[in-house]
């Protein structure tokens, strides 16, 4: 079995390559020339090197390939890079999973977030059910996710076997760039106030998203979305502190109001019409349907702040 890993040089890209590698998979990963592999270094992949908008690249890099599991996006919060955004995340996407249709890929994994899963009027957390109705408040990476995740569904409706997975915000250890939630850890450990949504955000381990990765190949239904999170994993910003307190000894950053955990346990507001700043949602379609593993938050966030620590990303 080989499968192609895009976005292997990134932090779920690569625990994905990880753990294909231990079941005995051959990977091979589409990577831009230049980009940096440190990521990679330990692995035995096989690199393509190549370009989501270079489609002869896209067949050189799938010849062979049983399985893609296609994790790379461009992320930014820049305006000016919004059209940068689409070409790569959604025409990129299109183009590859196009691409995988003529080579015969057997299996196709496409990685959504879960800030494309709308947000329920009533407050209550959202399932894979949940459509997407966040146009207006979102960013444009959101925007730009939720039509690539468009794109993949609309072919598994035309025969492509691919299965869309979004995944909750990961933790653990290998967050090179850092990614938003990693970044939120290493402002914790420096002192600083980390961004914070007000109805919270839901946490998993990032090797648990990984093998949610590998289960939705296997176990997933085409043309269906499973939101890889963990059942325990919502938390507001003083669950979070909270957390981070235990693992890493640091106490929590003074925050702007006289209170910094004003909000501990604190529910996301309800009520009709509302749509609260957030990136909770109920996971339990994945953890029925694909046996989603669960690994404790606490072993997730201390594995995390180790490895930031390592790694010269705390002071």
């Amino acid at each position: 079995m080989r499968a192609l890993v895009t976005g292997a040089t990134g932090f779920v890209g690569m625990w994905v390559a990880r753990l294909l590698l231990e079941e005995g998979t051959q990977v091979r990963v589409l990577v831009r020339p230049g980009s940096d592999r440190r990521n990679l270094a330990s692995l035995d992949v096989e690199f393509a090197e190549g370009d989501l908008l270079d489609p002869d690249s896209l067949a050189d890099a799938l010849a062979g390939c049983d399985e893609l599991y296609h994790v790379a996006a461009l992320y930014s919060t820049r305006e000016e890079d919004a059209p940068r955004m689409y070409e790569v995340n959604v025409g990129g996407t299109k183009a590859l999973l196009k691409a995988a249709r003529r080579a015969g890929v057997r299996r196709v994994v496409h990685t959504s977030t879960i800030g494309t899963i709308g947000r329920p009027a009533d407050g209550s957390l959202p399932t894979e059910d949940a459509e997407f109705n966040l146009w207006e408040q979102s960013s444009h990476y959101a925007r730009s996710k939720f039509l690539a995740e468009t794109v993949a569904l609309v072919m598994a409706q035309e025969g492509l076997p691919v299965v869309v997975v979004n995944p909750c915000a990961p933790v653990g250890a290998g967050d090179i760039k850092p990614s938003s939630t990693g970044q939120r850890i290493v402002d914790y450990l420096n002192g600083r106030v980390p961004s914070y949504l007000e109805g919270g955000i839901n946490f998993i381990a990032v090797r648990d998203v990984a093998v949610g990765h590998i289960l939705a190949a296997r176990r997933g239904q085409p043309g269906r979305r499973y939101i890889l999170g963990n059942a325990q994993g919502n938390l507001m910003r003083g669950d979070f502190y909270c957390l981070m307190e235990r693992v890493s000894g640091v106490r929590p950053p003074q925050a702007r109001s006289r209170n910094p955990l004003r909000w501990l346990r604190r529910p996301a507001r309800g009520g009709r019409g509302f749509q609260p700043a957030a990136l909770t949602c109920d996971p339990a379609r994945a953890i029925r349907e694909l046996g989603l593993p669960q690994t404790p938050l606490e072993e997730a966030f201390a594995e995390a702040v180790e490895w930031f620590r390592q790694n010269g990303y705390v002071r």
